[in-house]
């Protein structure tokens, strides 16, 4: 067999990145792939560009490792290439969601194992503003926290980075209020809201179940809107999650649809898996089983 690994060098500890030649190794020599090809990306677009250029059968399988924005870039140039090459994740991102959503292996044995099993699943992706994601678009309360995070405090303190930022400006966070109109295939309908997000695992932001009916294979995204509230509605709301009650919270919108679209009366600064998006209205669709994911065999 023949692959293709993308990497992103910047994304991720060095100790991770030490570990590729491990997961390399042990892949040529536990398994039938006896050409490994690499790819460092050094830009926006280019792990787009590069699996773009992949062919029907140019590889057996194509590896993406980094963050989210690697994760994306990947699975839209697979997309945009026609080849349906199946796609393997080696996650070197901070929160890694979607990979854990999926249980998809960290470790290289692990790995290796699922190469040697070859089982895929069809899932499905978003698309918004034309381009892919594979877990999360989210606006309002906290959602520009990534942003302002440096990659340095990223790869040494992981999630914990990401909290503590959003700590020291809980007040103003708290104060965030928007006014959105959204359509949902056939449903319209305006709220107040202090944050919105759509979905297409359960798991966001390093917490699991926070959209509980999500599925990858659905043929939907799930938009959840938190209602303008208080600072005790939004903690028993926070109490509801922990104990998976979250859609019976009043102050909770929740919409399964194949098609989303949000416009906001604020210009805001709005986390397409940890990149950063701007442009309202948004124009969000369901790929449905547009990737050929390798997962494994047994969960």
């Amino acid at each position: 067999m023949k692959c293709l690994f993308v990497i992103n060098p910047v994304s991720g500890t060095q100790a991770f990145h030490k570990s590729l030649n491990t997961f390399i190794g042990d892949l040529i020599l536990q398994t039938d792939v006896n050409q490994v090809d690499t790819y460092f990306t050094k830009g926006n677009n280019d792990a787009f560009e590069r699996c773009r250029a992949v062919k029907k059968g140019d590889y057996d399988f194509v590896v993406s490792v980094g963050g989210d924005g690697t994760v994306n870039e990947c699975l839209g140039g697979i997309i945009k290439s026609g080849s349906e090459t199946p796609v393997a994740l080696i996650p070197a991102g901070t929160v890694n969601d979607f990979a854990n959503y999926l249980k998809l292996p960290m470790k290289s044995q692990p790995f290796v194992d699922m190469i040697n099993d070859f089982h895929t699943e069809k899932i499905d992706v978003g698309e918004v503003q034309g381009k892919v994601f594979a877990n999360v678009v989210a606006g309002g309360m906290f959602s520009d926290i990534a942003f302002q995070v440096e990659s340095k405090d990223k790869n040494m303190w992981g999630p914990l980075a990401y909290y503590v930022a959003g700590l020291t400006q809980l007040p103003q966070q708290l104060a965030m209020q928007l006014h959105l109109t959204i359509e949902a295939d056939d449903a319209k309908f305006e709220e107040d809201a202090s944050l919105f997000l759509v979905a297409n695992s359960q798991s966001v932001g390093g917490f699991n179940g926070i959209t509980p009916i999500a599925s990858v294979e659905d043929g939907k995204l799930d938009l959840m809107v938190i209602k303008k509230c208080s600072v005790a509605e939004l903690l028993t709301a926070l109490k509801d999650l922990a104990i998976g009650k979250l859609l019976d919270n009043n102050i909770v919108d929740y919409v399964q649809a194949s098609h989303i679209k949000i416009d906001c009366d604020k210009d805001i600064r709005y986390d397409v898996d940890g990149e950063e998006g701007s442009t309202f209205p948004l124009e969000i669709n369901c790929l449905h089983h547009s990737i050929n994911l390798l997962t494994p065999k047994e969960k």
